[in-house]
């Protein structure tokens, strides 16, 4: 029997690091370590289980994305999305996203992204390519805020996760995909009409465009 799993407690989280070391092995030793120990202070992981084990996953990573107009909103980074080699092909992650989807729903999330591996995955789920991703790091937030419409917010949380994840990845862009982009899916057409100042009555290609003719700044961190 399957189970979901909505894990809000940290101690909870834990259950799914085995999962994580198994799919993504290359993370192993520090970062991971770190990961657990921090980023999932404040994150939510939704996670199946089969028989008791864990055997897929999604983590929902929270930023506060700002625009040009002084708009400001919550929005989730997904990350770590996982399911065993041998429970593949079987809808466990139909079943989560849709879980993840649901979640954000309830909390008036305006939309999401991801940096896919392979962007053929996520678009049957509404996932749309709006931006390159690119890798390098600007420093200097006033060049951010100067050069680009949207952008996630510099809080005290994001420069220290920012800084430590530069610490213990000598190379981060060695595990992106090559060329990478920003996909977003749109979860609440209100919360996105609010923070994009397009009329209420728009449609999910109308913002999707919107957000592609938008100069977007996400530099990778968990």
């Amino acid at each position: 029997m399957n189970e979901l799993c909505v894990l809000t407690e940290k101690n909870k989280k834990y259950e799914t690091k085995a999962l994580y070391e198994e799919v993504f092995p290359e993370d192993k030793g520090p970062f991971l370590d770190w990961y657990y120990e921090d980023r999932c202070r404040d994150n939510i992981i939704i996670s199946m289980k089969s028989h008791g084990e864990i055997v897929s996953m999604a983590h929902l990573n929270p930023f506060t994305v700002c625009n040009r107009n002084g708009q400001t909103a919550g929005i989730f980074y997904f990350y770590a999305v996982a399911t065993k080699k041998e429970e593949r092909h079987k809808g466990c992650m139909t079943s989560v996203l849709n879980k993840c989807f649901e979640t954000m729903t309830a909390q008036d999330v305006p939309f999401c992204f991801l940096i896919p591996v392979n962007e053929s995955i996520y678009t049957p789920f509404g996932f749309y390519t709006v931006s390159k991703f690119t890798a390098e790091r600007i420093m200097d937030f006033t060049e951010v805020t100067s050069n680009y419409d949207i952008y996630l917010k510099e809080d005290e949380d994001y420069l220290r996760r920012s800084l430590k994840e530069m610490e213990l990845c000598d190379e981060p862009e060695e595990f992106l995909p090559e060329d990478p982009v920003i996909m977003v899916k749109i979860i609440s057409k209100p919360a996105f009409s609010r923070f994009s100042g397009l009329p209420e009555d728009s449609t999910e290609a109308e913002m999707i465009n919107w957000l592609k003719n938008q100069r977007i700044y996400i530099s990778e961190s968990v």
